[in-house]
């Protein structure tokens, strides 16, 4: 989720178990705690491959979380100066920390939540990584928190409900991509595809408009945009071929193709092009994130590029910077407008 709703999430959950016990500054110690685990982004100084490798990983772990909640809880009691037990302000911290990757976990993006036992990332689709709707409540109670308006009684009664709408929104989100998956398998299946993985994931805020994304035991891919309302495909289905030999094998066994699969949860679609140069190029598509204007294509690429004696000579990452964000997002406001 955006780094704004983690600490709108925590505030609103530190309010809601000791807005009464705390006092008028636990809407912004929630907040602040809220924002912590996200601090892995500074892996980003390391390269961009260290980041994506460290981005929602240990720090968003809730066994690693739940010991950080130890020394975190002693930290605010003695800058806060409170007389409140140390169990207060662990409990307020361990709250605060584990919501965060379980949020993360709602989205498609993947959280590796039991590490270090395993470095499987987890999702399950239910939001997009921004969704004004699922914040907005969230937002309300923060302010009310920060500004210190009505009693203690009330800001916790208004916690407990924002919560409680989110949540439900976040469900309804969920039970939307599930949905839309069994649509999306007969529908693929009428095309004489046969899904091995199937994934149906939000487009940007909202959780009524789905990606969905299937894969077969050729490691080709179907792709088309569903709308949760009616069951009716917004763009055309389309079948998008994997390119496969010796450019591909290579790109996939090199220590960055590896990290790449790991990272888009096994949804890679290469694409191999020969350049006028004598040199070749392989681009992995992520396939669970893409544009309704250009179904093949995603917003996270990785390409490898061989020499003419096909050696990599480059492995870098990029976005699919081609395709105009304000095209994109005036084609998502046609299904709605």
């Amino acid at each position: 989720m955006d780094l704004i709703t983690q600490g709108l999430l925590s505030s609103t959950v530190a309010q809601a178990g000791y807005s009464r016990k705390l006092g008028k500054k636990t809407a912004l110690y929630g907040l602040i705690l809220g924002f912590l685990p996200d601090l892995d982004i500074i892996t980003r100084i390391w390269g961009e491959w260290a980041s994506l490798k460290y981005h929602r990983g240990p720090t968003h772990s809730l066994f690693i979380l739940t010991l950080a909640a130890v020394p975190a809880g002693y930290i605010l009691k003695k800058i806060s100066g409170s007389d409140k037990p140390l169990k207060t302000w662990i409990g307020l911290s361990f709250f605060c920390f584990v919501t965060h990757p379980l949020i993360d976990w709602c989205t498609t993006y993947g959280t590796p939540l039991w590490w270090p036992l395993n470095n499987y990332r987890l999702a399950n689709d239910a939001l997009p990584i921004i969704d004004p709707l699922y914040s907005l409540p969230l937002l309300v109670v923060t302010l009310i928190g920060l500004f210190n308006l009505f009693n203690p009684r009330k800001r916790k009664a208004l916690a407990l409900l924002a919560i409680m709408i989110s949540s439900l929104y976040a469900f309804w989100g969920y039970r939307n991509s599930q949905n839309l998956i069994k649509k999306g398998k007969k529908l693929f299946k009428a095309e004489n595809f046969e899904p091995q993985i199937i994934r149906a994931t939000p487009t940007l805020f909202n959780n009524q408009l789905f990606r969905v994304v299937a894969k077969d035991k050729e490691q080709n891919f179907m792709v088309s945009y569903i709308k949760a309302g009616n069951g009716q495909t917004s763009t055309k289905i389309e079948k998008i071929i994997s390119d496969k030999g010796k450019y591909v094998n290579a790109c996939l066994n090199h220590k960055h193709g590896k990290l790449f699969k790991w990272f888009s949860m096994d949804m890679l679609c290469p694409k191999v092009r020969k350049r006028a140069d004598g040199k070749t190029e392989v681009m992995l598509h992520d396939m669970r994130y893409g544009f309704m204007t250009d179904l093949s294509r995603s917003l996270f690429i990785a390409q490898a590029t061989f020499d003419k004696n096909d050696k990599i000579i480059e492995f870098t990452r990029m976005r699919g910077r081609n395709l105009s964000f304000k095209q994109e997002l005036k084609r998502m406001c046609e299904e709605f407008f």
